[in-house]
């Protein structure tokens, strides 16, 4: 079976088993939207990447809802993620950043640079009337 399009939501608490069981259940579903092992690895991680950022910075590590959206297209696969929490200062979201020391690299907040060189298109935006949504357009085949 190929899925074409799923959404999952659910109430998490901020603790590691809440956030790693809806990861481990939304790589599940990726499986069965795409058999491209590198859009699998770059989606999973995309996933973990933004639901603990919902967790913490969205929930103020209280908890909260986050939904995830993936749909395959038939060259793309659109992930959406979103959370009603208190919303993102988009002024401090940073696609430019450049790794130029071992500390650059091992500091929090690259997810939007990394995003910005893999994914076709990246949007964030506020998720009225509070929260945030991540949309990303992941090209397939994907070459890293």
């Amino acid at each position: 079976m190929e899925l074409n399009r799923f959404s999952v939501s659910a109430r998490l608490e901020y603790i590691p088993q809440s956030i790693d069981s809806f990861i481990t259940l939304c790589e599940g579903l990726i499986a069965s939207v795409t058999n491209d092992p590198t859009a699998q690895f770059f989606l999973k991680n995309a996933i973990d990447e933004f639901t603990t950022n919902a967790m913490e910075h969205g929930y103020l590590k209280s908890s909260g809802v986050v939904t995830v959206n993936v749909e395959r297209h038939e060259n793309y696969i659109t992930l959406e993620i979103l959370d009603n929490g208190v919303g993102i200062d988009l002024s401090k979201v940073r696609f430019d950043r450049e790794a130029r020391s071992y500390h650059d690299l091992t500091a929090r907040g690259w997810s939007f640079s990394i995003l910005s060189h893999i994914a076709t298109q990246v949007s964030i935006k506020p998720n009225e009337p509070s929260g945030t949504i991540v949309t990303l357009a992941i090209p397939l085949p994907l070459k890293i």
